[in-house]
């Protein structure tokens, strides 16, 4: 009975046995198969994962030139400085680097201490350094291939931007074409043997790197050149801010010339891409818009003869030295007896009071449709970050608005803004889209702003400021070109200050006509003190002439 007994137990642990290798098996087969069939994929992965490689095939940056071809910024070869801390093991390489790259030894140091593990100790190493320090063989140190932007023209170099460490734009034309620029990132991927060598049975990858576009400007460098030279020499003669030239075909909009020019005590107007971010009171300038919009409407005409006086009283009182109130009397720039003067020679003599007098005549809402339509009070679209849209405020109710904003007060504008609206004026009456890339095409905006007739008289009512023998800006008047234009002084607002005494914001906006159509430009001088050629600091003395000697290098002489 026990031998029976202990038969039943062993059979028992026999059949369990069998049960759990049988069991166990079944487990064992389905791991093989899950592992053969299911996740072979997953599993393969993982191993490849293991000594696979890639290497970044980076895209070069497309080349931005001039009109003309020539290079203003490109891509060349150079290397990132790498420190590896963890793998140094003598730190005699670091008076040697701290000379080469002009860095300081004790910096070099600290970073070291600071981090343990990988920093960059210098990037965009020009390619000859680079390969220097790479022959040396310093461990701990390693170099990584990348790409240095150079900018070949500091004439034009706020107008181009510039790139952060990584290539990215971040300011000018490499900003707003940074994707057209900058391309797309290709890859080799590979795998490699444990000590890094490629495994010749292993796939290889390649993904082509995508080279960015070139980018050619409408920008003439050597004018650019010239203006910021002229500029240099404005600044030391009118103790101006800063000075700013832009000259544009008024037929394609292409932006020729964009140069800018800071003195060494601007306090005031230290603005990049002042054309474009900075506004001003035009002045002058703008009375050929304030005018103009009375004679489309029919209110006033060319040979509309005015009693002017050298000043006008808007609120009754105000011109007297005493008055205390709001600020309402208005004056010509010199006294002067009263004289009967034309629209026409009004305009040619810039005279304030006569412009107050026609203007008045008319609606102030009607005057600001008519600037609105000229692109005053919204950005141009040029290609540039920042840009502002000016200040015009419409619907102006006080007392003296209309009279102020007839002489170019109590209206900001950009200097892209007015060189677009006298282009308007110079192609006779056609939209104007700025920019700065090259188009050889004409203006294709086919919008009319004022009709063609109304376009040409005015047109003759600016060459008339140059070539009158009243006009203020008869110093332009060459035998061998027709320039039209409108010269302006404001006095120039400072912040923190209000109106300076004895500061003024003084330009000649105009247009010089050429065998391929008219070219138009503005000349600014933010915050003038003094003029070369006269007692008084106006646009004429101040701006006209830079004007001149562009025009004189921008066409040959008939």
């Amino acid at each position: 009975m026990k031998l029976s007994s202990n038969k039943i137990k062993l059979n028992f642990l026999f059949v369990l046995v069998i049960i759990l290798v049988i069991f166990g098996s079944y487990l064992f087969i389905q791991k093989v198969y899950t592992l053969q069939f299911i996740e072979s994929d997953f599993f393969e992965n993982q191993a490849l994962s293991y000594r696979q490689r890639v290497e970044i095939l980076e895209a070069k940056r497309g080349t931005i030139y001039d009109k003309n071809f020539n290079v203003l910024a490109s891509s060349v070869q150079s290397y990132n400085v790498v420190v590896k801390s963890n793998e140094i093991d003598d730190l005699g390489f670091v008076s040697v680097l701290s000379s080469l790259l002009n860095l300081d030894e004790a910096e070099i140091l600290k970073k070291i201490n600071d981090n343990s593990k990988f920093f960059y100790l210098k990037r965009n190493v020009d390619y000859e350094t680079g390969n220097k320090i790479k022959s040396w063989k310093f461990n701990g140190i390693h170099l990584e291939h990348s790409n240095k932007r150079n900018i070949y023209d500091s004439s034009s170099s706020n107008i181009v931007g510039f790139v952060d460490p990584d290539g990215n734009g971040i300011e000018g034309l490499e900003l707003y074409y940074d994707n057209l620029l900058k391309g797309e990132d290709g890859e080799l991927r590979y795998e490699s043997a444990p000590n890094g060598a490629i495994i010749p049975q292993g796939e290889i990858i390649t993904i082509q790197p995508k080279h960015g576009e070139d980018l050619i400007l409408s920008i003439d460098s050597e004018l650019q050149y010239l203006s910021k030279n002229l500029c240099q020499d404005a600044l030391k003669d009118t103790q101006a801010f800063m000075c700013s030239v832009v000259f544009a075909n008024a037929l394609t909009g292409e932006i020729l010339i964009s140069a800018e020019e800071s003195s060494t005590n601007n306090d005031y107007f230290n603005i990049d891409l002042i054309s474009a971010r900075a506004n001003y009171e035009p002045g002058s300038s703008l009375k050929i818009f304030t005018i103009g919009s009375l004679i489309e409407n029919g209110i006033v005409n060319e040979n509309d003869v005015y009693l002017v006086e050298d000043k006008i009283e808007i609120i009754e009182g105000s011109c007297k030295e005493d008055f205390e109130g709001y600020k309402g009397c208005f004056r010509d720039f010199l006294k002067h007896e009263p004289i009967n003067l034309s629209v026409k020679e009004i305009i040619e003599r810039s005279s304030n009071v006569g412009t107050v007098k026609i203007v008045n005549e008319g609606n102030i809402n009607e005057v600001e449709l008519f600037l609105k339509r000229f692109g005053f009070g919204s950005k141009t679209g040029v290609e540039l970050s920042g840009e502002s849209k000016g200040v015009f405020t419409e619907n102006k109710t006080c007392t003296t608005c209309l009279s102020s904003l007839s002489i170019g007060y109590s209206i900001n504008t950009t200097q892209y803004q007015m060189v677009k609206a006298y282009g308007i004026i110079a192609n006779e009456g056609s939209d104007l889209n700025l920019s700065l890339t090259r188009s050889n095409q004409q203006n294709n905006n086919d919008k009319k702003i004022i009709d063609r007739n109304l376009a040409k008289r005015l047109k003759m009512l600016l060459i008339n400021v140059v070539e009158g023998p009243n006009g203020t800006g008869k110093s332009l008047k060459m035998d061998d070109f027709v320039i039209g234009g409108k010269t302006g002084t404001s006095r120039t607002y400072l912040e923190g200050i209000g109106y300076s005494n004895d500061r003024f914001t003084t330009s000649f906006t105009g247009f010089i006509e050429t065998s391929n159509g008219p070219i138009v430009g503005s000349v600014i001088l933010w915050g003038a003190k003094g003029s070369p050629i006269s007692e008084y600091v106006t646009g004429g003395s101040t701006a006209a002439p830079i004007f001149k000697t562009i025009v004189r290098n921008l066409l040959p002489r008939g």
